[in-house]
């Protein structure tokens, strides 16, 4: 399975090398989205009730021999804002507040803010479209 993602993702590599660049903003953030570096976490855009929302799916890890999904992972709301900006907020947080993140999608490729702990250095995260 991770042989296959790992696959699928050079292949969007390369498909999206030959993609228009949409500096207009994001056009389609429908499907799921995986990150290049872990292959694990991915991200699902939808609507619901007039309200946007994407679920991050960070994998699962052993925690006092339980095992539960990775800190982070669940539903978002979120808010495209002018200047390549998204406002996020983690719907399973106390926190009501909403806070302000990178946010650039071109063709096949979408670049965010780093907004939870994904293990990878650097302030980004690069998502590629699976389907």
């Amino acid at each position: 399975m991770r042989r296959e993602l790992l696959l699928t993702g050079i292949f969007l590599c390369v498909l999206s090398g030959c993609t228009e660049d949409h500096a207009a903003g994001p056009t389609d953030l429908s499907g799921s989205w995986v990150e290049v570096n872990t292959l694990t976490d991915t991200l699902a855009f939808g609507t619901s009730g007039g309200e946007q929302y994407m679920v991050l799916g960070r994998g699962k890890e052993d925690k006092n021999g339980f095992i539960l999904p990775k800190y982070g992972s669940g539903p978002y709301a979120y808010k495209l804002l002018d200047g390549d900006k998204i406002s996020l907020r983690w719907m399973l947080s106390a926190n009501a507040g909403f806070q302000e993140y990178y946010f650039r999608q071109s063709g096949h490729q979408l670049i965010t803010g780093k907004f939870f702990d994904s293990g990878t250095s650097g302030e980004r995260l690069v998502f590629l479209k699976l389907k």
